[in-house]
Formats: C-alpha cells, structure tokens, sequence
C-alpha cells in the first residue's frame, strides 16, 4: 500500500499533514520531501493527522522526529494527531515525541493553535505543547 499525503492551511502558517495508508522505508522519503518543502517557508506550527495512517516502520519513525526536529529548529510547534491505538503503542515504545505533542483530534489542534496566537497578540511566549 501507499502513502496519501494532504495538506491544509488551517490558519496562517499553521499547517496540518493529514496520512493516508503506510508509512514505511518505501513511502518515508515521500513525507521527508512534502514536509522539506513546506517548511522552506515560514512555519509556525505543523500537525500530523494519522486517523488514517495504517502501519509505521522503524523509518516512518525517524521521518517523523525528523520532521519535528525540523519545525522546531525553525521555531515552530509540532505536533501529532489521531493515533490509532496501535500506532500510538508505537510511539510510547519508542519514547521519541513528548506526550505533550499528541492531541486526540485536529479540533483539539486547533483550539491549541488559537492558544498560542492568542498569547502571542498578549505579548506572551507561545505555550509550550498541548496544555
């Protein structure tokens, strides 16, 4: 099977990466592409959506702490969304991500986004994950 990748604009420079199928040594390079293109321009923050992300390998792994380390770098937030219960087992093996990156849905994302810019327009630091 495939990788689908869609993206989305949710709010200005807040991005969200919806998956599709696996992602795997075979599709990993895809998602390294989309998301090295993307954070060519500014990113304040990237969310991964994996309601529909089937199966992740050793190498889907590195692509996502890849790709956080890479929104980070450039200042942003990143953060996951949508777990399947046996992806997110994965993840807690694995150890990579902060739990506080992780959101049970995209609109609990998004209210995190709203958070951050309302905080920033107070003058404010961004919060740091998904209080």
């Amino acid at each position: 099977m495939s990788l689908e990748i869609s993206m989305q604009e949710r709010q200005t420079c807040f991005f969200q990466l919806t998956l599709a199928g696996r992602l795997d040594t075979m599709t990993a390079p895809q998602l390294e592409q989309r998301v090295a293109m993307l954070i060519q321009d500014p990113v304040k923050a990237l969310v991964l959506d994996m309601a529909n992300l089937e199966y992740i390998s050793s190498m889907g792994l590195r692509v996502v702490l890849k790709t956080m380390r890479d929104v980070q770098a450039k200042g942003g937030v990143f953060m996951v969304s949508n777990m399947r219960p046996e992806i997110q087992r994965v993840f807690e093996i694995a150890k990579l991500i902060p739990d506080d990156s992780f959101f049970t849905s995209v609109e609990e994302a998004d209210h995190y986004f709203d958070a951050i810019q309302q905080k920033v327009r107070s003058g404010g630091p961004a919060p740091a994950g998904g209080d």
